[in-house]
């Protein structure tokens, strides 16, 4: 038997990978964890590189991310924004989502940049490709980081679409439904958190069809829209970020498979969570 092939790589391709990967959040690897070399080996081993280059990657995208956050707090508004925050410096305010969160470059990342360790510890539970049945089966692993405040923007996998000829949504809209109310009330209830509920941002059709067109997975508009219902049902304060972006995902907001948010994208989103944080806190 000949032995595999190793797969070659461009630095952008290593580069999109490491954006959206982050190995610790993996649920098996915060049960059973390894050490940062043990991450850094086995994120080499899948991008067919070196630990030391993955390692170069990762801190260049944690600088950049640093230094967006420092253009943005030379603005009034937002450091004010920031400094206005309804938290303790004895919260810890974990962020539960998918991709979206999960993002080196993200919304979540922006905002640990933004504020001051020693007056509140922030936690990125974002794990890519997460549906709610997945944060549901995995909420050991929120309980162990022992929130105070729990920001959860889940849904845009649960209307995610698998198969070519045949399709199927990983989840319907009663089994999202059932899966928010549980983690709202086991969040609430089981760890005495306090919640801040996001809607999917918006996606962009024309995008996904073009980027998805020979993939057995892909999604469409209007389920991405019908999960942003379910959330306003079962939480109606909920911060309404796909209402917020509808309108906006041809100029600049989104990457260009229709799906992602660009960096600046994550900014209005940013801005968006901080703006009802200050208003409801």
């Amino acid at each position: 038997m000949n032995p595999p092939q190793m797969i070659a790589f461009t630095d952008d391709e290593r580069r999109h990978f490491l954006r959206y990967t982050r190995t610790p959040q993996w649920p098996m690897l915060q049960r059973f964890p390894i050490d940062e070399d043990g991450h850094l080996g086995l994120l080499a081993g899948m991008l067919a590189s070196s630990p030391d280059t993955i390692r170069s990657m990762i801190r260049a995208m944690r600088d950049e991310t640093r230094a967006t956050a420092a253009r943005m707090l030379a603005d009034d508004h937002y450091r004010d924004a920031v400094t206005d925050l309804p938290f303790r410096p004895d919260d810890r305010v974990v962020a539960v989502g998918d991709s979206i969160t999960a993002d080196r470059l993200g919304w979540f990342e922006l905002l640990t940049a933004s504020v001051d360790p020693a007056l509140v510890t922030l936690v990125n539970l974002g794990v890519s490709g997460d549906t709610t049945a997945n944060v549901l089966e995995r909420f050991d692993t929120l309980e162990a980081a022992e929130p105070s405040h729990v920001l959860l923007m889940i849904g845009t996998n649960d209307a995610r679409v698998h198969g070519r000829a045949l399709s199927y949504r990983m989840a319907t809209v009663a089994e999202t439904e059932r899966n928010l109310r549980a983690l709202t009330d086991l969040i609430t209830r089981q760890l005495g958190a306090s919640i801040t509920v996001i809607t999917p941002p918006a996606v962009d059709q024309a995008r996904i069809d073009a980027s998805f067109e020979a993939a057995p997975v892909t999604w469409t508009a209007e389920a991405v829209a019908e999960i942003a219902e379910v959330v306003r049902k079962v939480v109606p304060d909920a911060i309404d970020l796909h209402e917020a972006t509808r309108n906006r995902t041809l100029a600049g907001f989104l990457e260009p498979d229709g799906v992602h948010p660009t960096p600046q994208g994550h900014q209005l989103i940013l801005r968006q969570v901080l703006r009802h944080l200050d208003r409801t806190g």
